[in-house]
């Protein structure tokens, strides 16, 4: 399947950390109606192959091992899988924590997409790493731009997506998420430099 403008591949690491996730939630809301759990979507979830993994990084896919070379640019999939996706069994938080680090250093962000940036806020918040959230959300780059009237230019037209993806990026940031530190705006980095204040936002998954 195609995860990304760059091209066709297989087990590719977002769309099986996607699925892991869609299983259990599926299987939790069969069990809150009182109903069985599905014994083939237990099977199907138990058989997936592992995410990608190479020199204890996530990678595009099984194929792309090159995914720090030829091919960091466009959307970062290895960071998504734990950033707007929850922990979910099957993702290993240490290497997401390594990976997030790995693609602020290493990808092309002036050929990144305006999602991008609010993507890899919400990881880098996620595993700990609240300086590299706010500097991706502020990020210079061509497609990491708003118009006057607060509207993503991240592509050859107006870019929706960047625009939902800065918003939950912040309210995570501002609000936390499950498992958080238990701590004011755990997404903004803890030393004095950001004074946060925040009403009427939800926790995230």
């Amino acid at each position: 399947m195609p995860p990304s403008e760059q091209g066709v591949t297989k087990n590719d690491v977002f769309d099986l950390a996607y699925w892991r996730w869609a299983l259990d939630k599926a299987q939790q809301w069969r069990e809150r109606m009182g109903m069985a759990r599905e014994p083939h979507w237990d099977e199907v979830r138990n058989n997936l192959t592992p995410l990608p993994v190479a020199d204890g990084l996530f990678v595009h896919s099984t194929e792309w091992a090159d995914t720090y070379t030829k091919r960091n640019f466009e959307h970062p999939d290895p960071i998504g899988v734990f950033g707007m996706l929850p922990p979910t069994r099957g993702v290993d938080a240490a290497i997401a924590t390594r990976t997030v680090a790995k693609v602020w250093a290493t990808w092309q962000w002036d050929r990144c997409w305006g999602w991008d940036f609010p993507w890899m806020a919400m990881a880098a918040a996620r595993t700990g790493q609240p300086q590299i959230a706010v500097d991706a959300l502020l990020e210079k780059s061509p497609r990491n731009a708003y118009d006057v009237q607060g509207i993503n230019t991240g592509g050859p037209c107006p870019y929706l997506p960047g625009n939902g993806g800065l918003l939950y990026a912040v309210a995570m940031m501002a609000a936390g998420w499950d498992g958080a530190p238990q701590r004011h705006t755990p997404g903004f980095p803890d030393d004095g430099s950001w004074v946060v204040k925040w009403e009427g936002l939800k926790t995230a998954p």
